[in-house]
């Protein structure tokens, strides 16, 4: 006599494909999530790096009377709107909700420069290359790129700073114009060991 329905070893067979199934379709969803956050936030932050760029004189002329500048790029039209939260003055939010502030300092010599400052929560490896690779487009125009601890101790303040192509010289560890993926590999494992880490764009309005 033939029976009708499937035995429990086939439904039991049937589940466990589908749950295979399941799991490449979350890790595929995953992957190309991330990848869409990396490309957002490169679109976002590559914004802010070109506006300086492109307004360098106006930068330069400006009456500097503040350390925070990211509510002077926010009125200026330099942030995506976007990034601009609960209407803070001091910080702007990637698409990764790390927190970003933008700054003006002055070197001793009197040079001064702007920074933009990422600090990554979650994904650090994978942002840190991703704003390597941003910066390296940008060679001819950064000053420093620098990824270190957020409460960083003196002994990597140096060692993982990469100079553009207008600032790098025969003592300079890193060149961005020249940074290899295994350099940046080397440089995106200083904060393997750390909850929290910051990544830094630097410009230099002044040459020296």
């Amino acid at each position: 006599m033939r029976e009708n329905g499937r035995s429990m070893v086939d439904m039991l067979g049937v589940l466990a494909i589908i749950g295979v199934l399941s799991v490449g379709a979350i890790s595929g969803y995953s992957k190309a999530m991330m990848k869409y956050k990396l490309n957002k936030q490169t679109e976002q932050l590559g914004s802010i790096l070109d506006y300086v760029t492109l307004h360098y004189d106006d930068f330069d002329r400006l009456e500097h009377t503040q350390y925070y500048m990211t509510d002077l790029f926010n009125k200026l039209g330099a942030t995506p709107v976007e990034m601009i939260k609960d209407q803070n003055p001091y910080y702007i939010y990637d698409v990764f909700n790390n927190k970003i502030y933008l700054y003006h300092g002055n070197e001793s010599n009197g040079a001064q420069y702007y920074g933009m400052v990422v600090t990554i929560e979650k994904n650090t490896y994978d942002i840190c290359f991703n704003l390597f690779q941003m910066a390296k487009l940008r060679s001819n125009t950064l000053w420093i790129t620098q990824f270190a601890k957020t409460n960083e101790d003196g002994s990597n303040t140096q060692g993982n700073r990469v100079h553009g192509d207008n600032y790098c010289t025969k003592d300079s560890l890193y060149c961005l114009k020249d940074l290899t993926l295994t350099q940046m590999h080397k440089l995106c494992s200083y904060c393997s060991d750390s909850s929290s880490c910051r990544f830094l764009f630097l410009w230099n309005l002044k040459y020296v």
